[in-house]
C-alpha cells in the first residue's frame, strides 16, 4: 500500500493477512495525523514545520489468546509482517478469560 492508499484498503489488507496466517479473529485501527509548528523570534518567523504520519494496530485474537502489534509502515511486505507476529505472539500469550472482540450487537 502506497502512502496515499485508502484507509480503508490499507485495514481490509492488514486483517486479510492476520486471516491467511491463523488469526481466529482480528480487529484494526489506522491512525492519521497531520501537525504544523511555527516559531517566531523577536516577531519575525523563524522556523515553520510540517509533520505527517500514519500508524496502523492489529489485535489478533486465537481462542482466549491475544496480541497487539503496531507499526508505521503500510507498504504491504510490512503488514503482512505486523500480521504474522500478531499471530505468532497470540499462540503463545497466556489465555485470557475477557479477550474477545465487542458483540456486534
Amino acid at each position: 500500500m502506497s502512502r496515499t492508499a485508502p484507509a480503508l484498503d490499507i485495514l481490509d489488507a492488514l486483517l486479510g493477512h492476520a486471516r491467511r496466517a491463523g488469526a481466529e479473529a482480528a480487529d484494526a485501527v489506522l491512525l492519521e495525523s497531520a501537525s504544523l509548528g511555527l516559531s517566531c523570534r523577536l516577531g519575525q518567523m523563524e522556523d515553520l514545520e510540517r509533520s505527517e504520519g500514519r500508524d496502523v494496530g492489529l489485535r489478533v485474537l486465537i481462542g482466549r489468546r491475544q496480541a497487539v502489534v503496531s507499526g508505521s509502515d503500510t507498504a504491504p511486505q510490512a503488514l503482512e509482517m505486523i500480521a504474522r507476529r500478531a499471530v505468532d505472539m497470540a499462540r503463545y500469550a497466556p489465555e485470557d478469560p475477557y479477550a474477545g472482540l465487542a458483540d456486534p450487537a
